[in-house]
């Protein structure tokens, strides 16, 4: 494939689901802890890179999926703002989870691992990410949830990244 500006998108949602996939919390928080290779499990079954919510519901589910938008910054057009909306999802059957004698909610739970991950871990590696907002989420009747968004500015160069 041709290397081009917009080819940066594909790198950053890899980025993104292999942290998922190699964060131990949550991978034991989407129930896959005692899997061999989670990597392999957890991408289009639990975790999208878009927004997702199942045909048939069961009352097990659980998604971490994502999205990332991004756009010249009109102030300097050398950076790019780079948006990654997280929809966290769960069966309200699912909400309740425990651990070490505490109950949380499980979305909670995974959204401070999220925030780890993205703003102190700074794990997308091409900037300064910042938790802008933390909605409640609810695309379903019977799915809870939040809706995070984080942004980036990124370095934005075409000569070397393509056109």
């Amino acid at each position: 494939m041709k290397k081009t500006r917009s080819s940066e998108m594909i790198e950053y949602r890899n980025i993104i689901m292999n942290e998922i996939c190699q964060s131990k919390e949550l991978v034991k928080l989407l129930g896959y802890e005692g899997e061999e290779y989670p990597e392999t499990k957890i991408p289009f079954t639990c975790s999208f890179p878009h927004e997702y919510m199942p045909d048939t519901v069961t009352e097990t589910e659980r998604f971490i999926n994502f999205d990332i938008e991004a756009g010249i910054d009109p102030a300097n057009n050398t950076f790019r703002n780079v948006t990654i909306y997280f929809y966290i999802t769960c069966h309200e059957a699912a909400v309740r989870y425990e651990e070490d004698g505490q109950t949380f909610l499980w979305y909670d739970k995974v959204t401070c691992e999220l925030d780890h991950i993205l703003c102190e871990k700074n794990s997308p590696g091409i900037g300064k990410t910042v938790l802008i907002s933390n909605k409640p989420y609810c695309p379903q009747n019977k799915f809870k949830g939040r809706l995070l968004k984080f942004t980036v500015k990124d370095f934005s160069n075409g000569f070397k990244n393509g056109k």
